[in-house]
């Protein structure tokens, strides 16, 4: 599939879906920066697709609060201040202490498969592997904790800010690889043992520590 991200199985990707998730991804990289303007004849000659399908990719984009859309400009990258990120990240990490405390979990059928994505982007990673290495093993370790929530509003949420916070932590992984190869690395090794005895309020309150341990990826001691 090249570029184009891989959506959990949960329901069948679309085009929108892949570009979608694609355009989000490259955010997160870096690729576009806040204030980027997004073209859509031009997305739509690299997408081979109307502008229709880029639209809505485009509006979507806007919901989800990663790009604004500006009279007689057009679609914008959106960027948030380091100081917002952490409060994202704290927010996220309330909301996993929560699904723990609560036990809003569930086990998905693809679970297997899911740990195995992990597993694969944990053995590729290394302080001079490329920033999407890096990203990659973010998004396994992120839809691996989305697809144990079992509330869909909860689940939703977690996503959102996931992605907020994904550009400002990803800059971070681009100038410092060591430190973020340390926390990702912390992360893998502190979800393990739940994982394997499924557990999964404990993977949650770890993964709730986990998500603290990332605002030192926007400039914040923990």
């Amino acid at each position: 599939m090249g570029d184009m991200a891989r959506l959990s199985p949960m329901r069948e990707m679309t085009r929108v879906d892949a570009i979608y998730e694609t355009l989000r991804d490259r955010i997160c990289l870096g690729q576009y920066n806040p204030g980027d303007i997004f073209h859509e004849a031009n997305l739509g000659n690299e997408f081979k697709v109307s502008r229709t399908p880029i639209r809505q990719v485009l509006q979507r984009l806007a919901f989800e609060k990663l790009a604004v859309v500006r009279t007689g400009v057009g679609t914008i990258v959106e960027g948030y201040p380091d100081s917002m990120v952490r409060n994202y990240l704290e927010i996220h990490a309330r909301l996993l202490s929560m699904v723990s405390e609560l036990r809003l979990t569930t086990e998905p059928d693809d679970r297997e498969e899911l740990i195995a994505t992990l597993h694969f982007r944990a053995s590729r990673l290394s302080a001079d592997a490329e920033p999407e290495h890096f990203w990659r093993l973010l998004k396994a370790l992120q839809e691996l904790c989305n697809r144990l929530i079992g509330d869909d509003l909860v689940r939703h949420m977690d996503e959102l800010l996931f992605y907020r916070a994904g550009p400002a932590m990803m800059r971070r992984a681009r100038a410092e690889p060591g430190l973020a190869l340390e926390i990702l690395q912390k992360n893998v090794a502190g979800i393990l043992d739940p994982l394997e005895q499924r557990d999964y309020s404990a993977f949650f309150a770890v993964q709730s520590v986990n998500t603290r341990r990332h605002q030192s990826l926007v400039g914040v001691d923990v």
